[in-house]
């Protein structure tokens, strides 16, 4: 079950542990998983440092997301899709939402193994149900 406003999309590559690019709308978009912080596994930043477990996030994602896997993408509001493809977005430009792969909450699986903590920096998940999961 569903909260927020949803696109079906497939998966073109995990970037780490809490990015992974999809196909949806017509385009590759970046996509940042909400409700998790995995450490880094590429070394793109200046400030935080790759490390093993970063590694173990990012291959534990591409085994939950392989290339050309159908997931849906769920954004952390209801409105309409158009509004949310521009409104849901980080500084970077990724969009911001959840990911589910046949029935699997990708973000609760990931925190559940301990791959990350509920990370809010975002704020709190908008749906009850899933705060109290995560």
């Amino acid at each position: 079950m569903f909260f927020g406003t949803i696109i079906n999309a497939t998966v073109v590559r995990v970037v780490d542990g809490d990015t992974v690019r999809l196909q949806a709308d017509g385009r590759e978009q970046s996509v940042r998983l909400l409700a998790l912080d995995t450490e880094e596994s590429n070394r793109g930043s200046v400030t935080k440092p790759v490390t093993p477990w970063g590694r173990k996030a990012k291959e534990e994602a591409q085994r939950l997301l392989p290339a050309g896997n159908a997931v849906t993408l769920e954004f952390p509001g209801t409105e309409p899709l158009e509004e949310c493809l521009e409104k849901h977005r980080d500084n970077f430009g990724r969009l911001l939402g959840f990911v589910h792969k046949d029935g699997l909450d990708v973000q609760e699986h990931m925190i559940q193994e301990g791959y990350s903590p509920y990370f809010i920096k975002y704020g709190y998940v908008d749906f009850a149900a899933y705060h109290e999961r995560y």
